[in-house]
């Protein structure tokens, strides 16, 4: 497990006194859409792992501020169509699907504690191919994205607005991703 650290100056409001990160798991994202997401704090730092034996198959992260995890983030590659909005129903509170997220994206949900999508997704040249590259079986076709928020901040008390800055965040996050992991 690789930990990148995100320190720095003091944002707008002083009870944020780390820099709100660009970029979440190698991916740029606008700190508007991060920061609703956050809870203030003094420090921010980003655990990242990938899996070692099948490199370019998945990836997870963590923002943690002050010690206690607060967004993650978990991209995987995947061989075939699923509607994320009905499978992910028993990992998030209140899952809801929302509109079209723009090409390619087959299904997408919001819930109270986090969002998923299910996209498509060709590998690009020097990425993983297949689930078994040795055989060739197991053609990747698929991306899925599971993001969790809400852990170190006390129950939002506008619910609607809270979901709102959950999907802004996928909105925003999702092209950015498939630039990085896709054709």
């Amino acid at each position: 497990m690789a930990a990148l650290f995100l320190a720095g100056c003091a944002d707008e409001n002083p009870e944020y006194d780390y820099a709100i990160p660009g970029k979440i798991c190698g991916v740029s994202v606008a700190p508007s859409n991060v920061k609703p997401l956050l809870p203030p704090g003094k420090s921010v730092r980003e655990d990242s792992s990938e899996s070692l034996s099948r490199p370019g198959e998945s990836r997870s992260c963590g923002v943690i501020v002050d010690r206690r995890p607060d967004l993650a983030v978990s991209i995987s590659r995947q061989r075939g169509e699923l509607d994320i909005a009905e499978r992910a129903g028993d990992k998030y509170t209140n899952l809801k699907r929302i509109p079209s997220l723009g090409e390619g994206v087959t299904s997408a949900a919001v819930g109270n504690d986090g969002a998923a999508a299910w996209m498509e997704c060709t590998p690009k040249p020097r990425q993983r191919q297949y689930e078994f590259p040795e055989t060739k079986e197991g053609k990747y076709g698929y991306l899925a994205l599971e993001i969790h928020a809400g852990n170190g901040i006390k129950e939002p008390g506008n619910m609607e607005e809270w979901r709102a800055h959950i999907e802004r965040f996928l909105r925003g996050y999702v092209p950015e991703l498939t630039k990085i992991w896709c054709m």
